[in-house]
């Protein structure tokens, strides 16, 4: 089982996030200013040699997972033994706790044309699969979410469209789209939806439009439809403003604005709304010097509301499987966030760079287990003794600012509970040879914790663990991954757990 699957990988999840290595400015200008798009390469004439017009992306990946047990009951007194019916006085029996290896294969495919028939037509295709092909008992250390679907079998068709896009020579309609069927639409939101997407682009904006059904595999809405807009206004080559907006039982709506400055400031800000109230309000300023050896990133953000959604805007749909239950993190607080991020180069071989984030809660009191003020650290550093070698060690800190547990007045009462202290040493190791057809990579780690509750103190907690990897192109089209990976002394699960083990066995494929 990976350290993945534990709820304690929850924890360095906001560090880690908050604080990764700044954007170069140059890509970040790319993306969002006009002035610098990348121009896209020209269609091919439209003919009928199909093979001329597919692309086809194809990768399969076979996963075993393998836990070492003890032979010690559970912090709770399971013990691995037959359920007799009689009592035990070792413990509770419940063997299925203790399945020792699951194995499951996952793929992905993706494919389409590009102006097959006609230079105006695109199609394309994306399709998910994963099974379980070992049964997974309830409460064995690899049950997943794919336990959830009916058979342990997810199969998923993320996309599925056709898109028509008029020509320069069209008259009204040039730089005109429209795109029907499965897609995904980003702006104020992610929209998932069967429907239909009209695109105008012009020198000064871009506007879409977009409304059909939504689909989702993981609920059964009651409330389907889906509708928004999206429209980028470039006033000059050096400023964008940018506003978009999605329709679904509460409104979404988000204002964007970016500023370039004396070409090496990058100035970007956004306001959100939902729900009719004011969400979030986030600003940054980016810098990198002449030489790019220097990139510092100042951002602010400010959660203004405490009415906004936990993780996706259709959670407030209403749920026709009545089987299907919500995992309810508590109300959100409102915050204050401010992070720093540089980077330096010292060297052509040497790079050196951290991050500092700070988080302060409106309301001290208002905290719970999953939303808390904090300090977030890291510094990490990059060398490259040579061409095809690549060392990188990470250090890492999140120091929790949490209340006392001792005030819990019920059994239930988790709002102080989570961790304190995290702190994180990683190290990473990466060689390519013969032109990059064969590859290497490993890496360690080591953890030291501290939690509480409202019946533990736990500290100085130590966690470790290793993995190991290669990759080998066996032609221009075809690459084969393994991978390997142990992790060890697992103090949320002691004293039954005594190490995790991942072993995947991947095969990509390109047209």
């Amino acid at each position: 089982m990976p350290r993945r699957r534990f709820p304690i990988a929850l924890i360095g999840l906001v560090g880690s996030a908050l604080a990764q290595a700044p954007p170069q400015v140059e890509q970040a200008w790319s993306d969002l200013l006009p002035g610098a798009k990348a121009q896209q390469p020209a269609a091919p004439p439209p003919n009928r040699d199909f093979l001329n017009h597919f692309f086809f992306e194809g990768r399969a990946d076979y996963w075993r997972y393998s836990t070492g047990f003890t032979g010690l009951p559970t912090m709770s007194g399971v013990i691995d033994a037959p359920f007799t019916g009689v009592f035990n006085p070792n413990g509770i029996p419940y063997p299925a706790a203790f399945q020792p290896v699951a194995n499951r294969v996952e793929g992905f495919l993706d494919w389409g044309t590009r102006g097959y028939l006609s230079d105006r037509v695109n199609t394309h295709f994306a399709f998910r699969y994963a099974q379980d092909i070992t049964p997974v008992a309830s409460a064995a250390p690899a049950l997943g979410l794919l336990e959830t679907f009916p058979g342990n079998r997810e199969l998923q068709l993320l996309q599925g469209s056709i898109e028509i896009r008029g020509k320069p020579g069209d008259g009204p309609l040039a730089g005109a789209s429209i795109s029907l069927g499965r897609q995904y639409i980003y702006g104020a939101e992610v929209a998932a939806l069967d429907g239909a997407q009209i695109g105008r682009a012009r020198p000064s904006f871009d506007l879409t439009l977009f409304g059909g059904r939504r689909f989702s595999y993981f609920s059964d809405p009651a409330q389907r439809a889906l509708g928004g807009a999206n429209l980028l206004w470039r006033p000059n080559s050096n400023s964008s403003v940018e506003v978009s907006t999605l329709w679904y039982i509460r409104g979404s709506n988000r204002i964007a604005y970016r500023r370039r400055l004396r070409k090496r400031w990058l100035l970007a800000g956004h306001l959100r709304s939902y729900g009719g109230a004011l969400a979030d309000f986030h600003a940054q300023t980016i810098f990198e010097t002449a030489d790019k050896r220097t990139t510092l990133r100042l951002g602010f953000f400010q959660k203004l509301t405490g009415r906004d959604y936990s993780f996706d805007y259709a959670e407030a749909a209403r749920n026709l499987n009545a089987s299907q239950q919500y995992f309810y993190l508590g109300p959100l607080s409102r915050y204050s966030q401010f992070t720093i991020d540089a980077r330096r180069a010292l060297t052509r071989r040497l790079d050196l760079g951290g991050a500092v984030s700070i988080r302060r809660l409106t309301n001290a009191k208002s905290q719970g287990p999953f939303d808390t003020s904090f300090e977030d650290y890291q510094f990490r550093t990059n060398y490259f003794p040579g061409k095809k070698l690549d060392i990188s060690l990470t250090y890492h800190q999140h120091d929790s600012d949490r209340l006392s547990p001792f005030g819990a007045t019920t059994f239930g009462d988790i709002r102080t509970a989570g961790e304190t202290s995290v702190i994180d040493l990683t190290g990473e190791l990466r060689r390519s040879f013969f032109e990059d057809r064969l590859s290497l990579e490993g890496g360690v780690y080591y953890r030291r914790i501290s939690m509480q509750d409202q019946f533990y103190l736990l500290k100085g907690l130590h966690q470790s663990g290793w993995l190991a990897g290669w990759s080998v192109r066996l032609d221009q089209r075809t690459r084969l991954f393994v991978d390997y990976s142990l992790d060890n002394s697992f103090f949320m699960f002691t004293p039954d757990i005594a190490n995790s083990r991942a072993l995947r066995v991947g095969l990509a494929w390109k047209y």
